[in-house]
């Protein structure tokens, strides 16, 4: 329809004395000019062309009709010729007004089509996004009414259920729930009710082929275009699940008999092996009392060395029993001042540090820190101990203690000035039985650290080692605040 037609037409009916063509050429012409342009411009024309037409008729009417009447078509024109035009101005204001509309109407009429193709074309695509995922989703989904009754299911979920989609909408999920998890359904449904969604639970679903999987469920209900309310599930598989879940019951159960027979053979450990350890020592000093001057020096070197076996073994038995325990016992973490520890490690070993003029200090003030008291002592007893066992003779043994923060963890530092360790025996020195001296040098069993990485590791830290042969060592390790 082209804008403006009813409005021109109009005017022709508004200007029809016969001359209705000719008008409606002349008002298509007139219609972009301004209206008071048209009215004060048109009328001064209008007068002057309708004064020039009266004037001839007036002057042929002269003497033949009464003065009133020449006189009246004289100066008629002045009257209607600007009625006329101010009819017809008003006529062209009006198309004018009709124009602009219908031009505005059809601007938004245009954009309304527009975004609602845009609207439509991005509810398609996000349709189409959808019906994607539920169509390759690896977890089960699927459209149920109230009343149970299926209409829909992805292919994840019929690959659980064992149906195909036809055999599924003659169902509902009371046909593949047993009879067991009745109530339980019945509480979800509730909860579906009151609350819009339910899940996540657990129950099994009866298989096409009677077989029954376990499986994690969960919902929402939802309102479509037609007003019925649906229930969206979501359907998992949790057979594998299970399945590590009983396996990882079954190692744990496992670990606490282990952890059982090793809490015996700890026992049997600290008894009946050491027991045969202290009569071996016990006789072989009798041996050596009695019968000392009979078998000589010979012999007793012998029972020097046989006296000597017994008691390492008799150690290595203690530190493997040491070892064992740390990590076993379940003590609650509670806060440590590490400050204290110290001071209670320098008066245990007071004996050690006087005899050879060492000094030990806590160079900044040391953190109370979540931790077993009790490891602690031992961790900073066996690194300071070692500090003093491993001194550089020639020089008076020095022990600094101190702590850094680094962000969630503390850095505590146990640094001497002793005969230092090779860099490539950083690592080997926290393992179990290693040794880089021999027991000539130095006794020990060589399980010291690795008790001490053993607390540290237990504690959510690490330890390691610094060290510059001939110069000293800085262990450091790391516990979360």
């Amino acid at each position: 329809m082209v804008p403006g037609a009813s409005a021109e037409s109009e005017i022709v009916r508004a200007g029809g004395h016969g001359s209705g063509v000719f008008r409606d050429s002349v008002v298509r012409l007139l219609l972009p000019l301004p209206l008071n342009l048209l009215f004060f411009g048109g009328t001064a024309f209008a007068v002057l062309v309708a004064e020039l037409v009266a004037a001839l008729v007036s002057l042929a009417m002269v003497g033949h009709v009464p003065p009133v009447v020449w006189a009246g078509a004289f100066f008629a024109p002045l009257v209607v010729a600007p009625a006329e035009l101010a009819v017809l101005v008003a006529v062209i204001g009006r198309m004018r007004d009709e124009m602009d509309r219908r031009r505005q109407a059809e601007q938004h009429l245009l954009e309304d089509m527009a975004g609602r193709r845009e609207v439509e074309a991005e509810l398609r695509s996000n349709e189409e996004k959808l019906r994607a995922m539920f169509e390759k989703s690896p977890l089960g989904m699927a459209r149920n009414r109230v009343d149970g009754s299926f209409l829909e299911a992805n292919p994840a979920f019929l690959g659980i259920v064992g149906y195909d989609i036809e055999d599924l909408r003659s169902l509902s999920y009371w046909d593949l729930t047993p009879v067991r998890f009745g109530q339980d359904e019945a509480t979800q449904l509730e909860r579906l009710e009151a609350l819009g969604h339910y899940g996540p639970y657990e129950k099994e679903y009866i298989r096409k082929d009677g077989r029954r999987v376990p499986v994690r469920l969960s919902g929402m209900l939802a309102t479509g275009r037609d007003g019925e309310s649906y229930i969206w599930s979501i359907v998992e598989d949790i057979t594998e699940s299970q399945a590590v879940e009983r396996a990882l019951m079954a190692k744990t159960e496992e670990l606490a008999r282990s952890n059982a027979d090793l809490e015996q053979f700890a026992f049997i450990a600290s008894h009946d092996l050491r027991e045969p350890l202290r009569m071996v020592s016990a006789y072989m000093g009798m041996l050596e009392r009695r019968f000392g001057p009979v078998v000589g020096d010979e012999g007793a070197e012998y029972i020097a060395y046989a006296k000597e076996g017994a008691q390492r073994m008799d150690q290595l038995v203690l530190d493997l029993l040491e070892y064992s325990r740390v990590g076993r016992m379940e003590e609650p973490l509670e806060p440590v001042p590490l400050g204290e520890v110290v001071d209670g490690v320098v008066a245990n070993l007071s004996p050690a540090i006087a005899q050879y003029g060492a000094s030990v200090e806590c160079r900044s003030p040391l953190p109370a820190i979540p931790a077993v008291r009790g490891e602690m002592a031992q961790l900073l007893q066996n690194l300071i101990g070692n500090a003093v066992k491993y001194r550089e003779p020639s020089r008076p043994l020095r022990v600094v203690v101190s702590a850094v923060r680094d962000g969630e963890y503390w850095q505590i530092s146990v640094a001497d000035n002793g005969i230092g360790i090779s860099p490539e025996f950083s690592e080997r020195i926290f393992r179990i039985f290693q040794r880089l001296h021999t027991r000539d040098c130095f006794e020990g069993t060589g399980i010291g650290l690795a008790i001490c990485k053993r607390i540290v590791e237990r504690h959510g830290g690490r330890i390691w080692v610094n060290s510059v042969p001939g110069e000293g060592s800085t262990f450091t390790f790391t516990l979360p605040e």
